[in-house]
């Protein structure tokens, strides 16, 4: 009887503390709203939920649909450090800060590469302050999410005024990139980076004041985007440094304005090129066999059905070449209708064939688009997203596991496909028109 109802009050504990992060994570997004002066409060509220919502559903998906269940390990091997942490804060300490002899812990965790212990670490500052509460942790990190995402889609609508369809169609709403950007997933946390990088970015290329809390954030953006997904990180910096030295030239020298393509194919792989010793897996002299490994390792994993089959692919440039368009197709729009197995797959050929259709209309408007004053900018997003795309396709054929990787680009090619789009001006007009 007693143990009923010590564990009765347990259990009323632990539901308060999760009412109470709740209500904290609510007041937080009411701050932002009043903080960044909303006028769209609808807007602004359906993005949050959305995100929240997409928290919860990760965590239900890899509980009831998928085999394998990363989100769910990297919260047990959290949970282990939040256990050290309250019996010997100090040990915890050491062990965050990578101080001492830690090897018999880690031995123990399911997720022994440095990124996911890096991950589960940050997990485990969530977990102390909500008592081990996955769908809390989920919370805050799709809060994190939401803000990172929303102070991005502010600075866009600042700068291109007649792209608020387009810029919440791509980083506030669009399927994938809520689902798999919101949960605890790495991708969540290295997208709210790249966002709020992105943000930076925008800012110091249009001549915006960059406050030093911003610098702070940066910097911190920046270490967290490296540590979760340094190929992300490494062709954002690569993208950014490009565009600004671009800028900076055609800004000091007018004439060079007419040849600014051949010009940043130049600056863009010299570049690259200097930006390669900054990772092993990025040394000339490693990086395509990293590539071609890694490709080797998910095609023994997965199902034929589930693969993208390049030809004959090698560790030489010619070959990479030769394989580069079909990379680039497959990682912007398949699994095809009828390729997607099972729900999400089904989910992600339906998202992909709404892609092709966005990318067919854009067409259109590509000759106004290679005219416009914002051109370097289009230079920088089209080359990040066809670099990233490329080389996630040949080095991760999995279509699955390829859907969510992918989401680190995903939102800036749908952001270009979309803004002053023909058909999604139609049918913004058309919602207009009824809600009149």
């Amino acid at each position: 009887m007693c143990n009923r109802d010590f564990y009765s009050k347990a259990q009323g504990v632990k539901t308060g503390l999760a009412i109470f992060h709740l209500v904290l994570i609510i007041l937080c997004v009411y701050t932002m709203q009043k903080k960044w002066h909303v006028t769209d409060r609808k807007l602004f509220w359906s993005a949050f939920l959305l995100r929240l919502m997409a928290g919860i559903s990760l965590g239900l998906i890899y509980t009831y649909y998928y085999s394998a269940n990363d989100t769910w390990l990297f919260f047990e091997d959290a949970q282990k450090l939040s256990t050290i942490a309250r019996r010997d804060f100090s040990s915890y300490l050491k062990l965050f800060l990578d101080l001492g002899d830690n090897q018999v812990l880690l031995s123990e965790l399911s997720n022994q590469d440095l990124r996911s212990i890096f991950f589960i670490k940050i997990i485990s500052v969530f977990n102390l302050i909500s008592d081990d509460n996955y769908w809390v942790c989920a919370g805050y990190f799709s809060l994190l999410s939401f803000a990172t995402s929303w102070h991005l889609h502010r600075r866009i609508t600042e700068i291109f005024p007649d792209s608020s369809t387009a810029s919440a169609s791509a980083f506030l709403f669009f399927p994938s990139v809520v689902f798999w950007g919101s949960g605890i997933e790495k991708e969540t946390l290295a997208l709210s980076g790249i966002y709020f990088l992105t943000t930076i970015f925008l800012s110091l290329f249009y001549k915006k004041r960059v406050t030093p809390v911003a610098w702070l954030l940066a910097i911190f953006a920046g270490l967290l985007v490296w540590n979760l997904k340094y190929y992300w990180g490494g062709v954002f910096f690569i993208t950014a440094l490009s565009a600004l030295a671009l800028q900076y030239l055609i800004t000091r020298f007018s004439v060079l304005n007419k040849y600014s393509v051949a010009i940043w194919v130049i600056i863009f792989i010299g570049t690259g090129m200097a930006f390669s010793i900054s990772h092993p897996n990025f040394y000339l002299s490693s990086f395509l066999e990293v590539i071609v490994s890694n490709h080797t390792a998910f095609v023994a994993i997965s199902s034929e059905k589930n693969l993208i089959h390049f030809y004959n692919l090698s560790a030489d440039w010619k070959n990479i070449f030769i394989n580069a368009p079909w990379a680039l197709f497959s990682g912007l729009f398949r699994p095809l209708v009828g390729e997607g197995r099972g729900l999400l797959g089904f989910a992600a050929s339906a998202e992909n064939f709404l892609l092709l259709l966005f990318f067919i209309s854009s067409l259109r408007n590509s000759k106004k688009a290679a005219a416009s004053p914002h051109r370097v900018i289009l230079l920088a997003v089209i080359s990040y997203c066809i670099v990233q795309c490329v080389f996630l396709a040949l080095s991760t054929p999995n279509m699955g596991t390829l859907s969510r990787y992918r989401v680190g680009f995903l939102p800036f090619f749908v952001f270009v496909i979309t803004y002053r789009n023909p058909v999604i001006n139609w049918l913004s007009n058309q919602i207009t028109f009824r809600r009149v």
